[in-house]
């Protein structure tokens, strides 16, 4: 029953406007909300201690507070990186599948020494709270500041010798003998041998304990450690992140944001311009470029206040806004920023170290420096979105237009080659495209959605004399019925694409608003180092901390196989297994090797 009600409130929600900054607590009762789930967020992420210009990777676990399961509600989670003085360092949006999701950050050089903390969250944990929030300290040394001042302690300082605490500073010791071999009751991990040489192979076996397949989403991440590791805060298990989640109680007395159940939410408000007031009921749409567009439709509510739900991956950075049917000079559009969350009351701690750490700093930050010289050859490569197809289904035909003789301007080009679509005068001084209906007996004409290099375009007479030799094909869509676009009917769709892809840097000015998005990280695959043989790219010098980052492990039979291989720097390297098992269970293994 209560399943039941879940999907009936999606269904309600997806109606309801998105909250914004300017909006009071959004009109529904807690007892509704009661049916949907709490979330609460873990991430496992590389390291607690960085140097400017090493790289930050975190892998995002979304889980249902009753179940322990993954969470299926929410479709994007945020993490920052928040400093001392509560300056915002990085913020990234992530998209979420099945609740997990993944990301990364390299340290910039005009960042600060000190220690930071790295938040996460979902849109919907918002209601409850930040106390909830996924918190964890960082800590960051930057060499290449000259003013270290505020992290530094003289290596005779009493200091040294305190008891670990966040504040307190450790005496260089062995390393071997800080290692903490941990288990898991589901997974082991095997390898096979624990001693390596420089740029060796290294085979890793992630594999079930028990005879049945336990299912789960894993991360793996394989760093170098050091007595530098002591100086700062151990980041947390996921075995121990269960066990403080148990002990939370979260209580709800008001909702201000809505889970993002659909996909990203981009929200705005529209103003007249005549009177400074909310535009109430009117469409206004939003165009995404891509080789396949994005195209959406949004009446505005009582308060101007309009919402898009994109569940599609994009690469643009803009996004086109405009009011339909009307004057766009009239009206003005604004897009809701993310909005800050008060962390004044964040805990930093003091990020202490000695001089006597000055030959292992050195060290690393050279190898670090070497490393990112020769980054172009290292680099991780984004993943390829699939392709989005329009809501309207396939085109019903294409017209390249170097298969046909070239006119001069588009109309002529529509009289000539297009078929099944046409031109017609509405009034006096306003011209209309428009689409044949599948249906013959179909006597309702409706003006067609006209696209242009993924912008839906309105205002058709500088289009019409465009130079259509700049095109590469002219598509129709064609139906029995008409397209529903949200509250919009069109008749049909044609849809442009130029050879430049820039229609609207040369033509469309005043009548559309174009935004910056703050737009979901893209998914990556993390670079692999693999030796197999005498390749010329072999002499390139190897000083990799991090030997592997697989944040994307989906454990689905007895067991899994990884291989990497050793870089040019000897020392002890942990093995750090997190994540959780389809039923909820957490995973956290540790377990180390030695490259000598």
């Amino acid at each position: 029953m209560k399943k039941e009600i879940v999907v009936l409130l999606i269904g309600f929600f997806s109606y309801i406007p998105f909250a914004n900054s300017q909006s009071n607590a959004i009109n529904i009762s807690l007892k509704q909300s009661e049916a949907l789930p709490h979330e609460s967020v873990f991430v496992h992420f590389n390291t607690s201690l960085f140097l400017a210009g090493e790289s930050l990777y975190y892998k995002v676990y979304c889980l249902n507070v009753e179940t322990s399961k993954f969470s299926t509600l929410s479709k994007i989670a945020y993490v920052e990186l928040i400093g001392e003085k509560h300056e915002v360092v990085f913020k990234h949006k992530i998209k979420l599948d099945s609740g997990i999701g993944f990301g990364d950050f390299t340290i910039p050089v005009s960042i600060f020494s000190g220690n930071y903390k790295l938040i996460a969250y979902t849109h919907w944990m918002q209601n409850v709270g930040e106390d909830y929030f996924f918190k964890r300290n960082i800590s960051i040394i930057n060499p290449f500041q000259s003013n270290q001042q505020t992290i530094l302690v003289d290596s005779n300082d009493n200091a040294i010798n305190q008891s670990k605490d966040s504040n307190s500073i450790l005496n260089l010791k062995s390393i071997h003998q800080t290692q903490e071999i941990i288990n898991s009751q589901f997974l082991e991990i095997a390898i096979n041998r624990k001693k390596f040489k420089k740029r060796d192979q290294v085979s890793l076996t992630l594999r079930s304990i028990y005879e049945e397949n336990i299912a789960g989403n894993y991360s793996i991440s394989i760093r170098k450690i050091s007595a530098l590791d002591d100086l700062v805060d151990k980041a947390v298990s996921a075995k121990s992140f269960k066990n403080t989640l148990k002990s939370k109680t979260i209580i709800l007395s008001e909702i201000n944001y809505l889970p993002e159940l659909r996909g990203e939410l981009i929200s705005g408000k529209l103003i007249r311009l005549s009177d400074n007031k909310p535009a109430t009921n009117e469409k206004v749409s939003i165009s995404i470029q891509e080789k396949d567009f994005i195209l959406k439709v949004s009446n505005t509510n009582k308060e101007g206040i309009f919402y898009f739900s994109i569940n599609n991956d994009y690469y643009s950075e803009n996004a086109f806004l405009q009011v339909l049917d009307k004057k766009n000079g009239d009206y003005k559009i604004t897009l809701n920023s993310h909005r800050p969350i008060d962390y004044s009351s964040l805990d930093f701690g003091k990020l202490k170290i000695s001089s006597s750490f000055k030959s292992l700093l050195e060290e690393r930050s050279i190898y670090n420096q070497i490393e990112n010289g020769y980054f172009s050859l290292k680099k991780n490569t984004l993943k390829a979105i699939d392709v989005i197809t329009p809501f309207f289904g396939d085109y019903f035909a294409t017209f390249y237009l170097d298969d046909y003789t070239r006119f001069s301007k588009v109309k002529e080009t529509f009289v000539e080659i297009i078929t099944n679509a046409y031109i017609k005068r509405d009034t006096k001084h306003s011209f209309n495209f428009y689409v044949t209906s599948l249906n013959p007996y179909e006597r309702d004409e409706k003006p067609a959605g006209v696209v242009v290099d993924g912008v839906l375009l309105q205002n058709f007479d500088e289009f019409l004399e465009y130079d259509s030799r700049k095109i590469i094909r002219i598509s129709i869509a064609r139906t029995e019925t008409n397209f529903k676009l949200g509250s919009k009917t069109f008749g049909g769709f044609i849809v442009v694409e130029t050879i430049d892809g820039n229609f609207y840097k040369e033509l469309v000015k005043e009548n559309i608003t174009t935004v910056k998005l703050f737009k979901p990280q893209p998914l990556k695959e993390y670079y692999k180092k693999i030796y197999i043989s005498n390749l010329e790219t072999d002499r390139i010098p190897d000083f990799r901390n991090q030997l592997l980052w697989e944040p994307n492990v989906k454990m689905i039979g007895k067991e899994m196989n990884f291989n990497f291989f050793t870089s040019d720097i000897v020392g002890t390297y942990e093995i750090c297994v997190e994540g959780f098992t389809a039923n909820g269970n957490p995973v956290s293994i540790r377990e180390f090797i030695i490259v000598e």
